[in-house]
């Protein structure tokens, strides 16, 4: 009978200890996680592999990331993550020209010997874009784990050629429609603010961000674009 109770005992001191330790190994990992920016990745197809692509984990920096965006302009993007608070991206592509029309219109009164000429129509023929920018994340307190915020500072390069159709004035009865291919390049500064959500089973990264450039070239009088997008890219 005593041997019996003995064993009882030992029966319950063991589920005990192994009960605390188990809360007290759940509570540390809990904390490991917590002290991410972000929870690994991974694939549910391999169940195997436990991380596959710890995305933006802050012991694995730097990352890079290549995608598209969509909107003013539409443009294939670059970012080197370079720390957790720093980045740098080069964006290409096409502007969307249809929004710049009175813009055009308006550089037209910048051709030489324009007091004999009026504008009559204008066609784009090329509507490039190039930028360069670096961003600073989470200036200011965390929205959430899983969301980031960033602003950025950068420069834009624009590279335009329009045909203007145009009356010139002969003499004082005549005029007569010529056609002249011009090429309109301008850059600018650029200042944007954008959000970031990149918590996926795959290592990518989708954003929204909206910028404002400011005419350093044509820029009388001064002349301010707002510009935007959304866009996702591939995280390496």
């Amino acid at each position: 009978m005593i041997k019996l109770r003995i064993l009882l005992v030992v029966a319950l001191l063991g589920v005990f200890f192994s009960a605390y330790s188990q809360k007290r190994y759940k509570k540390s990992l809990n904390q490991t996680y917590g002290t991410q920016k972000h929870r690994p990745a991974k694939f549910r197809t391999n169940k195997k592999t436990a991380v596959i692509c710890p995305t933006f984990v802050p012991s694995e920096y730097p990352y890079q990331g290549i995608g598209i965006k969509m909107g003013d302009p539409f443009a294939i993007t670059y970012k080197l993550y370079a720390t957790e608070v720093f980045a740098i991206s080069i964006d290409g592509g096409i502007a969307a020209h249809g929004l710049y029309n009175k813009r055009y219109q308006d550089l037209f009164n910048t051709l030489p010997d324009i007091d004999s000429l009026t504008y009559i129509t204008h066609e784009v023929l090329q509507d490039t874009h190039l930028s360069a920018k670096f961003s600073i994340y989470n200036f200011g307190p965390e929205i959430s784990d899983k969301l980031d915020y960033y602003i950025s500072l950068g420069w834009q390069w624009r590279y335009v050629r329009i045909e203007y159709g145009y009356n010139e004035t002969q003499n004082v009865t005549e005029t007569q429609y010529f056609t002249s291919t011009e090429t309109l390049d301008y850059n600018g500064p650029e200042a944007g603010l954008g959000f970031e959500y990149s918590y996926f089973d795959l290592p990518l990264s989708a954003f929204v961000e909206a910028t404002v450039m400011y005419d350093m070239t044509y820029n009388d009088p001064a002349y301010f674009r707002f510009q935007g997008g959304i866009g996702i890219r591939y995280i390496f």
